[in-house]
């Protein structure tokens, strides 16, 4: 049974697609080893980080919202197959439900349910849905010939925009009155977070601006996969300074499952709580 929580009047259910185990030094390699100590917790017996990756399903102002759709349905570059699709039919939730997808970045895996291989061709898996995607963020991984040659952008991305799917929008776009993108480039040259403001209430999904925890205290943590490292760095302080003062959930896809905490002080720091 998928977890769920709630913003206000908008409902956050958190659905997996696999699980994968990363060295913290190939995905951290400028943290030195003592500096894990204290959050040794969050290793795995032999030392690994062990990293969720995830979906959310929204529902706002009558909308079903999915954001990101994890590694998709095939076996690639040494990941897991993904269980998205079973998951979240599992939890009553179908394709043709769905009325917006967001897309917080175009790495690997967080489009690879974008589409489904139907009769050779590669089509959108949510056949009523819109695709969102900042426009920024569609050329720098569609205008670079090696990125645009990247198997999951040909396969998972580039065939939205034949399909009269895709949505391109500026970096500040409102989904609906409640859900809003907030730019945080630096992973990518584009990425956005989902500000969830209903009722009162506040929350955000993180996407990659921190693909763990130990990053909204650590944020000067760079992480491997960050583009633009030090711009990630400063996505990140400014964006866990404005969860921490709003007092809202930090919800991360690639955090311990189901990805829902807030950020508290705890001796001086700001440290995620999961809920």
């Amino acid at each position: 049974m998928a977890e769920q929580t709630r913003v206000g009047n908008v409902s956050v259910m958190a659905v997996p697609d696999t699980i994968v185990s990363g060295s913290r030094s190939f995905m951290f390699p400028s943290v030195p080893e003592d500096a894990w100590a204290p959050w040794a917790h969050y290793l795995n017996p032999r030392g690994n980080l062990r990293m969720n990756i995830g979906s959310f399903v929204l529902r706002s102002n009558g909308q079903t919202v999915i954001v990101d759709t994890g590694l998709g349905e095939k076996r690639r570059d040494g990941y897991p197959e993904g269980k998205l699709l079973a998951n979240l039919a599992a939890e009553g939730v179908h394709p043709e439900d769905v009325d917006i997808v967001l897309i917080t970045h175009l790495h690997i895996d967080h489009v690879g349910w974008n589409t489904v291989l139907r009769d050779d061709r590669w089509v959108p898996t949510f056949p009523r849905a819109r695709y969102v995607i900042v426009r920024d963020e569609w050329d720098a991984f569609t205008t670079d010939a090696t990125l645009r040659e990247s198997l999951h952008i040909q396969e998972n991305v580039l065939p939205l925009e034949a399909s009269g799917h895709l949505d391109l929008v500026e970096g500040t776009r409102t989904l609906t009155p409640e859900l809003t993108l907030v730019p945080s480039p630096g992973h990518t040259p584009a990425h956005s977070c989902l500000a969830i403001v209903s009722g009162g209430e506040k929350g955000m999904i993180v996407g990659d601006l921190a693909h763990h925890p130990v990053q909204l205290t650590e944020t000067v943590w760079q992480m491997a996969f960050d583009m633009n490292k030090q711009l990630a760095v400063e996505s990140r302080e400014r964006i866990a300074q404005r969860l921490e003062a709003d007092g809202g959930l930090a919800i991360g896809g690639h955090f311990p499952p189901p990805g829902f905490g807030r950020l508290v002080r705890t001796e001086g720091r700001r440290i995620w709580q999961a809920l």
